[in-house]
């Protein structure tokens, strides 16, 4: 069991070091709009939501899931960052974490992943869908998701939507800084 635990931390610790367009090509169709996709989704308040609700501001959006100990918690580093240089900007911005394990993750899990955190914004929101959906978002945001030993693991990838929900950006690495990447 140790053994396994030490391959899924070292495998994830290689796939943080590359770049995820590097790993496997995982580039976002850049003729999508995310907000445009089918699917339903519910948030952390147990709202039932269509992405075409959320279209009309400019947004950040990763996958994650609520268990999560290794990319998730990089993830959650880089978009504080931004939201911290997003206020800093006078921009407003919504944040999107999308549930890339929704068999697991519920609306109290979101909830309580939120409050550990000490998130209190309400610009922040946390989704879960339906597999099908889940994998139609992923696919379309180049975001790559496997099991390795019982547990998820996936890209690091943080992306910039404009109010359609088309992908300006994407955050492959983490040397990039909140500043650029929120340079117009």
């Amino acid at each position: 069991m140790h053994r396994h635990w030490l391959k899924a931390v070292l495998l994830s610790a290689l796939l943080l070091a590359l770049p995820a367009a590097a790993v496997a090509g995982s580039a976002p169709d850049s003729g999508m709009m995310l907000w445009r996709l089918p699917g339903r989704f519910v948030d952390e308040h147990e709202r039932p939501h269509i992405l075409a609700d959320f279209a009309g501001q400019p947004a950040i959006v990763a996958m994650e899931y609520s268990e999560c100990r290794f990319v998730c918690t990089v993830n959650w580093r880089k978009l504080t960052e931004i939201q911290v240089e997003a206020d800093r900007r006078g921009q407003k911005l919504r944040f999107f974490i999308i549930s890339i394990d929704p068999e697991h993750d519920t609306p109290a899990l979101w909830r309580e992943y939120r409050q550990m955190r000490g998130m209190k914004r309400d610009n922040w929101h946390f989704l879960t869908g339906k597999r099908a959906d889940t994998d139609l978002v992923a696919k379309t945001l180049g975001i790559r998701w496997w099991l390795y030993d019982g547990r998820v693991m996936h890209d690091f990838r943080i992306l910039r939507l404009d109010a359609r929900g088309q992908v300006l950006r994407a955050m492959d690495a983490f040397d990039i800084s909140a500043a650029s990447f929120l340079a117009d």
